[in-house]
């Protein structure tokens, strides 16, 4: 097929789109952090399957130790600390705004990179200003908007919005760390397979999210997603559609689309999938500033993608 990665990276901002509805469902039911812990809980072992199917290894057992480092890192900022406040953000915000503002995290990267001493281009600057403004605008429309939650108060909103802010800010850090982590090295010249790195950085969310829930006296927290049947079928389609078969698309985008920039705006659309799926599950009204909002925000993180891969 002639464009393979690109159809995959599309289909990767769908996976994305269901998985986050689906969490965000068994969020409000069972609590964010017992969902986030058995989404993790199931995946890995789906994950290793996977990646042994795909690679011939389960496990990056040759890995060097400072590229475990990385990854480790990049498991602990992005699946602990930023997936945290991301299932948060969708159990209080629900999945579309919380997605509008998680599509701010390329902005978020192009700091990151630019405290590294990596100045981004004008172009990557303004699709980081365009991204910014969609978002505000899809806030905006959002505040007064009860159809996801309606006991939503302005102290719940803050934390909600504060939670999806988190949530950026660790799928960024974590990006920029994987990156580095899966660079070629003596161990892997040809670089390391990001199944690999994937399971790497799930495995190591399993262990983050469990030491954060013994801290709060609740280490079977996912027993609550697995005793209530309304909670346990959103979280098992939720790593269906999310950390299995979106990791995997995303995986296939990387290796097989013309350009990274293109796969990687592709897969920044979904916000835009959010959108009739929130309308159709809890009847949310997008309005034309929500709907020119989140366009802005997708448009801005396209425009990114593209310029930083120039």
């Amino acid at each position: 097929m002639a464009y393979r990665g690109e159809l995959c990276a599309l289909l990767t901002a769908a996976c994305w789109a269901c998985s986050s509805t689906a969490f965000a469902y068994a969020s409000r039911r069972a609590g964010s952090l017992a969902a986030n812990h058995f989404r993790l809980v199931a995946a890995v072992p789906l994950l290793l399957l996977l990646a042994w199917l795909s690679t011939g290894s389960a496990w990056p057992a040759t890995a060097a130790d400072d590229r475990m480092l990385l990854l480790v890192a990049s498991g602990l900022v992005g699946l602990v600390l930023g997936d945290i406040g991301l299932f948060h953000a969708l159990a209080v915000l629900g999945p579309r705004v919380s997605s509008v503002v998680m599509a701010g995290w390329p902005a978020v990267t192009v700091a990151i990179e630019a405290a590294r001493g990596h100045a981004p281009t004008p172009l990557v600057v303004l699709g980081v200003l365009v991204t910014i403004a969609g978002v505000v605008l899809v806030l905006l429309r959002s505040r007064g908007s009860t159809a996801w939650n309606p006991g939503l108060t302005a102290r719940t909103w803050t934390t909600g919005l504060l939670g999806a802010l988190l949530g950026a800010v660790g799928q960024a850090g974590g990006f920029v760390l994987v990156r580095e982590g899966m660079a070629p090295g003596a161990d892997f010249p040809g670089g390391l397979d990001p199944l690999l790195a994937t399971v790497v950085r799930m495995t190591t969310g399993v262990v983050g999210v469990q030491l954060v829930l013994v801290a709060q006296r609740q280490p079977f927290a996912l027993a609550r997603v697995a005793r209530d049947r309304h909670s346990l079928l959103p979280a098992l389609l939720g790593a269906l559609f999310g950390p299995v078969l979106g990791v995997w698309l995303s995986t296939v985008a990387a290796r097989e689309a013309h350009d990274l920039g293109v796969a990687s705006s592709l897969m920044a659309t979904t916000p835009i999938f959010l959108m009739p799926i929130a309308a159709w599950t809890y009847g949310a009204r997008i309005g034309w500033l929500g709907l020119f909002g989140t366009v802005l925000a997708v448009a801005g993180a396209v425009l990114s993608s593209l310029a930083g891969h120039r």
